[in-house]
């Protein structure tokens, strides 16, 4: 196992996932694997229009953070939407046309390019995988299996085993025993008083 972790460039004390031919491969190259199992060709326009936007804000002087904040966006939305990695609806892309002041010669390529990006491709059926799916779903199979929560958290790479168990770890199953235990030692068989 160890020789087979360091023929992967793997260092002994860092976390690992297994690939899908046996071998080892580092969780942080899940990501852009992820980028680029999600990005379909037919999706250059979409990369084409976060270019052009980009361009369109930055001509005003506006960091992505700006941007974001002024329009009341989640910080990384700009960011997505100009990488071309998120679908941009035609009324969000008005707006940002909008906010970015951008003249009329150069709006209709932009729409125009935005009612291209907008169709829907294949790889959006992709879209809820992400690197936090896989995470999870390795602490799930690593709990059924009987692993510690320590021995869980250090394959993920954590710290702190508490973060494992409160973010990773799905709540088990409830204990009927617990249960029956209470209702005993409440005396389930009795019933309250009521009234005076």
């Amino acid at each position: 196992m160890l020789r087979a972790r360091a023929a992967h460039g793997i260092r002994d004390h860092e976390p690992i996932f297994c690939d899908a031919l046996g071998g080892h491969r580092d969780p942080s190259n899940v990501r852009r694997e992820l980028r680029e199992a999600r990005f379909a060709r037919r999706q250059q326009a979409r990369r084409d229009l976060g270019i052009e936007l980009a361009k369109a804000r930055r001509a005003v002087r506006l960091t992505q953070r700006d941007a974001a904040s002024q329009l009341g966006w989640p910080r990384t939305r700009i960011g997505l939407v100009e990488t071309g990695r998120v679908r941009v609806d035609r009324t969000d892309v008005a707006t940002l046309l909008d906010h970015y002041a951008v003249p009329a010669v150069r709006r209709q390529a932009i729409v125009d390019l935005a009612e291209v990006a907008a169709a829907p491709v294949d790889a959006d059926a992709l879209s809820w995988i992400t690197s936090h799916n896989f995470r999870k779903t390795t602490a799930t199979i690593l709990d059924e299996a009987g692993q510690s929560a320590r021995a869980i958290a250090h394959q993920l790479g954590h710290a702190r085993p508490s973060m494992t168990q409160d973010v990773y770890m799905g709540r088990g199953p409830t204990n009927p025993g617990a249960a029956e235990a209470i209702q005993r030692a409440m005396g389930a068989g009795r019933r309250p008083k009521t009234g005076p």
